[in-house]
């Protein structure tokens, strides 16, 4: 029996230099988090919002950090495009 495939997960320019710019224990943390939606990428988000194209970006706030992501499904993609500290 075949393995379904997972999700990947992709870090649109912003969103890495907001990770790479982390302490090692941070950048784990935020890792772990976009897997968790790798994990389940059509789990409800907090909010959806367009973007400048029109395109539905999801947001999720949780651990003290917003990370916002669209879903490639076809490629079966997770793409990061920004991730903020919580407010």
């Amino acid at each position: 029996m075949s393995e379904l495939r997972r999700f990947r997960v992709v870090f649109e320019e912003e969103a890495s230099e907001f990770v790479v710019a982390q302490t090692k224990r941070v950048r784990r943390k935020l890792l772990d988090i976009t897997y968790a939606v790798a994990a389940s990428p059509f789990a409800e988000p907090d909010y959806v919002l367009p973007d400048a194209d029109g395109r539905n970006i999801s947001h999720v706030a949780t651990e003290g950090y917003v990370l916002s992501y669209w879903i490639d499904a076809p490629v079966k993609r997770v793409v990061v495009v920004e991730i903020e500290r919580e407010d």
